[in-house]
């Protein structure tokens, strides 16, 4: 569930304010996301507390 952007249109890019998007949905089930940035991969995983963590 992507919530809308503050003050614009959903799809408007030329707003100063950042995208919301609930953990949850980039998480999904497996509590985990892989994300690729400046041919790095990252992984971005809930812990057993419910707290967020990044690695290299």
């Amino acid at each position: 569930m992507q919530l809308p952007e503050k003050g614009t249109g959903q799809g408007d890019t030329s707003s100063s304010m950042p995208r919301e998007v609930e953990s949850r949905e980039l998480l999904g089930s497996s509590g985990q996301l892989i994300i690729h940035h400046e041919q790095r991969r990252y992984v971005l995983r809930r812990t057993k507390s419910g707290k967020l963590i990044l690695n290299a």
